[in-house]
């Protein structure tokens, strides 16, 4: 077999190179890929790039080596490209949301015998204008937290810098509702909202981890608005979200869709993020890519 591992150097820990090493040294002495082709990303758009010029049979599989992030840009290679090569991850970032749900080989031994395995399915990718995400779009408190934790910080304190910039955060503003309008067949709305989540997986932390399993490819976005609440009531929010339980907030309305339009319902921009990079403004037109990925599970 053929493999390209694509390869964020700055992600994560700084000796994750080491296992790297291990992992592609277990797939060659036992005889599980013959070539393997690294590329390193350098700035902002190479795994894409990389991801993207993956031609159709050049290899078995790719391999995205990172966070979140790295994970976005592979993906969005993989969709314009076409080349509908399986995709195996190892997470050596600090979010990894996504991570956490499919629960990728912690060792190279694993991944070694997950590969020879080659178990492989098909997951539905998530659509944001002319962007794919594979994880959740964010609106609101909380949206670019991750892009305000500095390399630094991420690599020494890992989620930690996450949750200390959204603490910063939240103390320097408290709770600033912002007024957007939902459009889908199965939900319209205006309103003032604290934030909103779109999930094409149940991947996250917080109160993203009270939504009801999902399937990989079940065909829907799932729709998750926080709606305005006095700051005395948002404590039972986190006990909602620790007893996984979200759902049952009063203040919170969840539903699915194939496809919803988002738009600010004020005269102020509304940034958003996508797998936990910063996107843009509002409007976004978000919808479902079925079993748009073959993805290498254990």
């Amino acid at each position: 077999m053929k493999a390209k591992f694509i390869i964020n150097p700055s992600s994560g820990k700084q000796d994750f190179l080491k296992n790297i090493e291990s992992i592609v040294g277990c797939l060659v002495l036992n005889k599980v890929v013959d070539h393997i082709e690294v590329a390193y990303t350098q700035k902002e758009g190479d795994a894409q790039e990389e991801a993207r010029r993956i031609q159709k049979n050049e290899y078995d599989f790719v391999v995205s080596v990172g966070g979140d992030g790295t994970l976005n840009d592979v993906v969005n290679g993989l969709m314009e490209g076409g080349s509908e090569t399986p995709l195996a991850i190892i997470s050596v970032g600090t979010g990894n949301d996504f991570a956490q749900y499919v629960k990728p080989p912690e060792t190279a031994e694993a991944f070694c015998r997950m590969i020879m395995e080659f178990k492989i399915r098909e997951m539905d990718v998530g659509k944001i204008n002319d962007r794919y995400f594979i994880n959740r779009v964010n609106g609101g408190l909380g949206a670019n937290v991750n892009d305000k934790a500095s390399q630094e910080s991420k690599a020494v304190l890992g989620k930690m810098a996450y949750f200390m910039e959204g603490a910063l955060d939240f103390s320097k503003k408290g709770v600033e509702p912002i007024r957007v309008r939902f459009d889908s067949k199965q939900f319209q709305s205006e309103g003032d909202v604290i934030s909103f989540t779109v999930l094409n997986t149940c991947a996250g932390f917080g109160v993203y981890q009270g939504v009801s399993e999902q399937d990989m490819e079940e065909g829907f976005l799932d729709v998750l608005i926080v709606n305005n609440m006095a700051l005395r009531h948002a404590s039972t929010l986190g006990l909602h979200a620790l007893a996984k339980k979200v759902e049952n907030h009063p203040k919170i309305q969840h539903f699915q869709t194939e496809s919803i339009r988002i738009e600010s319902a004020m005269d102020k921009d509304i940034s958003i993020d996508y797998d936990g990079q910063t996107f843009g403004k509002l409007p976004v037109e978000l919808s479902l890519v079925p079993k748009a990925i073959k993805l290498i599970i254990p």
